[in-house]
C-alpha cells in the first residue's frame, strides 16, 4: 500500500500515479508500423527483424542441436537406414518438435520475467516517493 496525492487516502500500489513509468520491450515487434501502413500481412511479416524477436535464437539453437544429435544417433543404427522413414526424417521431426515446444516456454518465461521487473521497478519508485514525502513532511514540521 502506498499513499497518493489524493487527500491522504491509502490506495493499492497499482493505482499510484508515479508507477508504470518504465516501458520494457514487448514481444510484438513493429506492431504500430504494421497497423499504420496497412499494406497487408505479407509486408508486415517481411518487416520483422529476427534479432528483435525474443527467444528466437535460443529456440533455434536448441532445435538445431537436438535435430543434429538425433540425426547423428539414428545414423548409427543400421536398421533405421533401410526403413521408409530414415535418419533425416527423425532429425527434421525432432527439430520441428523442439522448436515448437521451446519457443512458447521461453516466451512465457520472458513475459513473466518482464512482469516481475516492472513490478520491482514500480515498487522502487513508490518507495522512493514515500521517502521523499516523509522527508518533505519532516521539513514542513
Amino acid at each position: 500500500m502506498s499513499e497518493n496525492n489524493n487527500g491522504g487516502r491509502v490506495q493499492p500500489i497499482e493505482n499510484n500515479d508515479n508507477i508504470h513509468m518504465y516501458n520494457l520491450p514487448t514481444t510484438q515487434t513493429n506492431q504500430v508500423d504494421r497497423v499504420e501502413t496497412n499494406k497487408g500481412l505479407l509486408d508486415g511479416i517481411l518487416n520483422i527483424k529476427v534479432s528483435e524477436v525474443p527467444c528466437f535464437k535460443s529456440s533455434m539453437l536448441y532445435a538445431v542441436g537436438s535435430g543434429m544429435g538425433v540425426l547423428a544417433f539414428t545414423s548409427l543404427i543400421p536398421i533405421l537406414r533401410t526403413k521408409k522413414f530414415g535418419p533425416p526424417d527423425f532429425g527434421i521431426w525432432t527439430f520441428l518438435g523442439v522448436a515448437s515446444l521451446s519457443w512458447p516456454i521461453c516466451d512465457y518465461n520472458h513475459r513473466l520475467h518482464n512482469k516481475r521487473v516492472k513490478l520491482l521497478m514500480d515498487a522502487q519508485v513508490a518507495e522512493m516517493n514515500r521517502k521523499m514525502k516523509e522527508k518533505k513532511d519532516e521539513t514542513e514540521k
